[in-house]
């Protein structure tokens, strides 16, 4: 969750998240995540959504069913 900055007016917005992934994305895009426990278990990914977990330095591609990850090296 974030919330925006008012520069001391105060807290004007604090949005609810379903899902940690933006579906109004249409183009390509890399989520990048700081742990891969952030996304792992979400099932709600839009298919062919890649994220890139910085504690596992990998690529995972949501295939509709399942996380497929990718090494760097």
């Amino acid at each position: 969750m974030f919330v925006l900055p008012t520069f001391g007016l105060g807290v004007i917005a604090s949005p609810t998240f379903t899902s940690v992934f933006d579906d109004t994305l249409t183009f390509p895009t890399i989520q990048v995540f700081d742990t891969e426990a952030e996304f792992i278990d979400q099932t709600d990914a839009p298919d062919y959504t890649i994220v890139h977990a910085k504690d596992t330095d990998r690529l995972y591609v949501w295939d509709g069913s399942a996380w497929v990850f990718y090494n760097q090296n």
